[in-house]
């Protein structure tokens, strides 16, 4: 049991939320409540989470030197020594196969198969060469982010919103950096041996780079709110009333950033933080109740 739980872990199960960015398409086209629709694009956030999960595997097995230098990713099943190398390459290599064999099951256009490849690709990339690259290491993650927005809308066959794409890219840019600031802070002087891309960033310019995108962030979902979704009908105003939510959403972020010092993990600060949670919550209730109801 504890061998089948520290595998478990390996698989980073907390990650998987990121994943329901593949919903996004079809809530905001209005066709949620759409069963085959809803099944496809479900059948591909399985896909995606056996995708990542397997990405995460090969980084933990690159990284397992530097994680041991890490306060927290020490714990890591392969850097703590619970789980065989061998052992979780062997998963890695069931889980890909299985994320392809579920896309055939699903009878899914040839188009998602290409972007899962694409995306599993761009994971291995970044394992292997963009993650020391200061800046790529970012936009590698975020385009991570609008693969899963493309997929989600390709399954069921819709067009994704400019506007959609613009928001998706700057939040997922914003938690990149958010997590970059906690490594530097939290590890000082020992960022660079645990990460050597860490080096050539600072705490400063880090700040700086997330007023940029934080900036860009509030801006993009205003304009999206104030154009409206003509594929749906739906009536501009009404959407706005959702911004002094993602407001709250966003300062809530900083705050935990800044003055909390937090942000390592932004899927379980998103989980652990009760006041950011519950807002999270007000908005996609908010968002739903006013494109369905």
């Amino acid at each position: 049991m504890s061998f089948l739980k520290a595998m478990f872990k390996l698989m980073r199960p907390t990650q998987w939320i990121k994943n329901t960015f593949v919903f996004m398409p079809l809530v905001f086209s209005g066709r949620l409540l759409q069963f085959d629709d809803a099944a496809g694009v479900l059948g591909m956030f399985v896909a995606f989470c056996l995708a990542s999960s397997a990405t995460y595997v090969l980084n933990d097995y690159l990284d397992m030197e530097q994680d041991r230098a890490h306060p927290l990713k020490r714990k890591r099943p392969l850097a703590s020594g619970e789980i065989n190398p061998r052992h979780a390459l062997a998963v890695m290599a069931l889980l890909t196969g299985a994320v392809f064999v579920t896309a055939a099951v699903l009878k899914a256009p040839l188009i998602c198969s290409i972007l899962l490849a694409g995306y599993m690709v761009l994971q291995v990339m970044y394992s292997l060469v963009l993650k020391n690259i200061v800046i790529l290491d970012v936009l590698g993650i975020s385009v991570g982010f609008l693969i899963r927005v493309f997929v989600g809308a390709a399954v069921v066959n819709l067009t994704v919103s400019s506007w959609l794409v613009l928001c998706t890219f700057a939040v997922a840019i914003l938690l990149a950096l958010g997590k970059r600031r906690h490594e530097v802070v939290i590890l000082n002087s020992e960022a660079a041996n645990h990460r050597p891309v860490l080096e050539n960033y600072s705490v400063p310019l880090l700040d700086q780079l997330l007023q940029v995108v934080t900036t860009s962030t509030f801006i993009f979902y205003c304009l999206y709110s104030v154009r409206g979704n003509p594929e749906t009908g739906l009536r501009s105003e009404w959407m706005m009333f959702t911004i002094p939510l993602v407001t709250y959403g966003i300062f809530r972020y900083m705050y935990l950033i800044y003055h909390k010092e937090e942000g390592g993990s932004p899927t379980a600060l998103l989980l652990t933080d009760p006041p950011l949670l519950i807002c999270s919550i007000l908005w996609l209730t908010a968002c739903i109740a006013i494109m369905y109801f």
